[in-house]
């Protein structure tokens, strides 16, 4: 069985606040759930999995929005002092993931248990049975050095394997970022991506210690706006502030926030100016970013004008059968029918549509996979509690039930989850 999640983005803890400690009980309990349902085979018969591979698809952390890059030092710079830096980034959040790490490392060492089969093939309430857990992780956008650190670390037999990609000859899993033109990736050149989450995001969490917003809300703020994507923040922070207490952040604080972000909005585009920035593809994708950031943010939301359309992206190869899972964009709606067949999308939902739909930022996404009657059988597993928030009605089928998707390509539809 595969198990595939993405987007848990646990930074250091200057700026930006940790996931919600209760991800961690979600993963083991959905772990555990799909480890259970994937037993159960076409004709209602339980035969126990013999393996699992979890796969973090990418972003596992975020290095990008800390303290240490708001003074002279930036993640892509050369030499010792961006590589202390690196390290210790790192190091903090690394911190921060013990209790993620923990459970990783248990699961390699011990496995999980699943119930046994009896004559009629059905699971046994005891006893159980250990199967092994091999996971991996893979490094996406925002922990790009990942791979890098891993290899000059200590190893452990029971710890994750740490890659760019995982295939088992049949599924594909890796980042994706080359079908986003903000994460173009660069040799040691930052892509607009990072620009943004350093040279905007962090000036910004490190510009809020002068405003008089409650020091608890300001972590919980810049986790929201870390968590989704870079055209994503300027409404995320307009969200925030509507849904906000008024007793807590009285109008002229609000305002203060406001003028705060059109200041770092309007810093980040003089800075990104002198980048060499990768991913422009040869139109002023700077500018128009920066008026609509300044835009959507500085005007509580009221902003009715369409996002900057970025330019078209390199596609992707997909093998002959069998599935591709992408732990970086989200899913396009507009896409070819047979790509939303073939292709599986964990980012976020793209831009928010008002303050409600807020509600999932900083929640990771995962799905279980496994073969099923018609090629591969795709369960979304809700790890946070924005799918309950939002109630069964707001869903899309897919994080509603199970999609099945033919490996001849011709064929392709959704089965309650229930």
């Amino acid at each position: 069985m595969l198990l595939v999640t993405s987007n848990w983005c646990v930074s250091d803890g200057t700026l930006a606040a940790a996931p919600p400690r209760a991800l961690v009980g979600w993963l083991r309990v959905q772990v555990r759930r799909a480890a259970l349902r994937s037993g159960f085979g076409p004709d209602g018969s339980y035969r126990p999995v013999e393996g699992i591979d979890l796969v973090f698809a990418d972003d596992t952390f975020d290095w990008l929005v800390s303290r240490e890059w708001t003074g002279d030092i930036r993640p892509w710079h050369a030499g010792p002092r961006a590589a202390a830096a690196r390290e210790r980034v790192a190091a903090g959040a690394l911190r921060r993931a013990s209790r993620l790490l923990a459970t990783l490392a248990g699961w390699g060492r011990r496995g999980i248990a699943v119930p046994v089969a009896d004559a009629r093939g059905r699971p046994r309430a005891s006893p159980s049975r250990a199967v092994p857990v091999r996971v991996v992780l893979l490094r996406g956008d925002r922990d790009r050095w990942l791979d890098r650190l891993a290899a000059h670390g200590p190893g452990s037999g029971a710890g994750p394997v740490v890659g760019r990609c995982w295939s088992d000859g049949a599924s594909v899993v890796h980042h994706g970022e080359e079908l986003d033109p903000l994460c173009a990736a660069g040799d040691g050149e930052p892509t607009l991506g990072e620009s943004l989450a350093v040279e905007l995001l962090a000036r910004f969490g490190d510009a809020l210690d002068g405003v008089a917003v409650p020091r608890r809300l300001v972590p919980q703020l810049l986790g929201r706006l870390a968590a989704g994507h870079p055209l994503d923040t300027a409404a995320r922070l307009s969200g925030w502030l509507a849904a906000s207490d008024r007793a807590a952040l009285p109008e002229s604080t609000r305002q203060a926030v406001i003028d705060a972000w059109c200041r770092c909005v309007a810093g980040w585009h003089r800075a990104a100016r002198r980048l060499p920035l990768q991913g422009a593809a040869g139109i002023d994708l700077v500018g128009r970013i920066a008026d609509w950031l300044e835009s959507a943010g500085g005007g509580g939301g009221s902003d009715r004008r369409r996002p900057p359309v970025m330019p078209a992206t390199r596609g992707i190869e997909l093998p002959p059968a069998g599935a591709v899972i992408l732990g970086h964009p989200a899913e396009d709606g507009g896409a070819a029918a047979a790509w939303r067949r073939q292709v599986v999308c964990l980012g976020g939902r793209g831009l928010p549509r008002g303050p409600g739909v807020d509600d999932d930022a900083g929640c990771p996404r995962a799905v279980a996979c496994r073969p099923g009657p018609r090629g591969l059988r795709v369960e979304w597993l809700p790890l946070g509690p924005s799918e309950r928030a939002l109630g069964p009605d707001a869903l899309d089928d897919r994080n509603r039930g199970i999609w099945f998707s033919d490996r001849a390509g011709d064929r392709g539809g959704f089965v309650d989850a229930a």
